[in-house]
């Protein structure tokens, strides 16, 4: 309720002078347990299985749903927002650098986080 209340008051006639140029949630995810759960390619990844990667992203589609809804009946509660892009917080203050293949798996979490169910990726969202 609250987003939808936020979302639907986010226009420029209110912004002024200020440029918007993206959105975010202030809800980060935790990428310390969540890391080693990447393979190599999505598929081979057992992250969905995990429960807060599960919730997680059932409130991303949520919002994004919100946002831009799958049907022609249903209108955004926030259309200002349709055109602008989506920050996805990512927490990785927990994360080791130094990690063997850390650059990768966080490649492929974002590679198969941006890419469609249908393709083959994790989510539906953006």
């Amino acid at each position: 309720v609250d987003f939808t209340r936020f979302g639907s008051s986010v226009r420029q006639e209110f912004l002024g002078d200020i440029t918007m140029v993206g959105w975010t949630i202030d809800l980060s995810l935790d990428l310390y347990e969540l890391l080693p759960l990447v393979g190599g390619d999505c598929g081979s990844s057992i992250i969905t299985r995990d429960t807060t990667f599960q919730r997680y992203m059932r409130l991303l589609n949520a919002i994004q749903g919100w946002v831009h809804p799958r049907s022609e009946i249903i209108k955004s509660v926030a259309p200002y927002l349709q055109a602008k892009p989506f920050l996805l917080p990512l927490d990785l203050s927990r994360v080791s650098w130094y990690e063997p293949a850390f650059q990768q798996k966080l490649n492929t979490f974002i590679s198969c986080l941006g890419k469609d169910v249908t393709e083959g990726g994790w989510s539906s969202a953006f």
